[in-house]
């Protein structure tokens, strides 16, 4: 099948930072000399006042147009720009940030604020979820550097929130959303599609940040409520995912010629040979998984225990691989890890 030439998406969202006539003091400032920004941390503050309101507006509304008894969660709450707005209405939510600095801000601006001190991939949401006897509604402006591990870490946690609503880099907001033969598709495309809603709010100009980043974000709005898992099993589709789109512009048969040999199995489907990872909707890829665990042999010591390690992650598929819901399947285990 000769391959589409990949579509570049319209930048078709508007910025928007037309005020609500709020003053710009209300912002939560750095302290003078206590703290600055670290890049390794990848804190790029909302700064922008209208911004703030709009991406709080955006979390507040949903398709009944009520919004009590949520269960907020914030993630990188950071100084505090977003959380001084939130809690005024949402006075239960959590924030949850690693910078004791930052911390140290939050707890004398807000002092009954509920808030964990832990990295956001670490956290347990299912914990939460259960204490709190409720899913959970999740917000943040995400650290640029980690934005896919955070988004990967919610649909492993899928089953325990009702609904994200967070800031992204613009080309990873047009990835969450792309379509096959489009430019921007990937395997954080495929993922999103088939365990949530993503859907582009609005773009946000990087001159609404301080330190200013050299590209724009976008608030995506993502919905678990109501959405199914694909039926197959998650770790066999991870490593079909991961080893298309690492090779993406060869042909399956070629990216995807060690897991077929793995599993004994001789070739893929005729119809599937000559595609491209980037030409298959996100449901092919589950049908393909589902092939897989049919055709295949499990004998491996297994993904399980070995996919997020790089040193294994070509290891066999084993039965222990077949388990339809595993606890950790799309995310990292803490900042930094590969």
């Amino acid at each position: 099948m000769p391959l589409k030439q990949p579509k570049k998406r319209k930048d078709d969202a508007k910025t928007d930072t037309e005020g609500t006539g709020e003053s710009q003091s209300d912002v939560p400032r750095l302290p003078a000399g206590e703290f600055r920004p670290k890049q390794s941390l990848g804190q790029n503050f909302i700064s922008d006042k209208n911004i703030m309101n709009r991406l709080c507006s955006a979390f507040d509304r949903d398709e009944g147009g009520h919004a009590d008894g949520r269960q907020v969660i914030e993630v990188g709450a950071g100084i505090g720009s977003l959380t001084h707005i939130l809690y005024k209405k949402y006075r239960k939510m959590t924030a949850i940030e690693i910078d004791a600095r930052a911390i140290s801000q939050l707890s004398r601006n807000i002092p009954d604020l509920d808030v964990i001190h832990d990295d956001v991939l670490q956290v347990d949401y299912e914990a939460i979820s259960k204490a709190k006897e409720t899913k959970l509604w999740v917000i943040g402006n995400l650290p640029f550097y980690i934005t896919s591990q955070i988004l990967f870490c919610l649909v492993d946690y899928k089953r325990v929130i009702d609904t994200a609503v967070v800031t992204a880099q613009w080309e990873v907001a047009q990835r969450m959303v792309a379509k096959p033969c489009e430019f921007e598709y990937s395997i954080l495309s495929v993922v999103l599609q088939l365990y949530c809603r993503p859907k582009i709010l609005f773009r946000i100009p990087n001159h609404a940040f301080y330190p200013v980043p050299k590209v724009d974000s976008g608030v995506v709005r993502l919905d678990f409520k109501g959405t199914t898992n694909p039926p197959c099993a998650p770790l066999v589709l991870k490593r079909i995912l991961r080893d298309a789109f690492n090779q993406r512009r060869k042909m399956l048969k070629t990216s995807l010629r060690e897991f077929l040999d793995q599993l004994e199995i001789p070739r893929l489907p005729p119809d599937l040979e000559d595609m491209r990872p980037q030409q298959m909707a996100p449901q092919g890829f589950v049908a393909l998984a589902r092939w897989a665990q049919r055709k295949g042999t499990f004998k491996g010591d297994g993904a399980r225990y070995g996919v997020h390690d790089n040193k294994r992650m070509h290891a066999p598929l084993g039965a222990a691989d077949l388990d339809p819901n595993p606890l950790r399947v799309w995310r990292q285990e803490r900042h930094g890890e590969s």
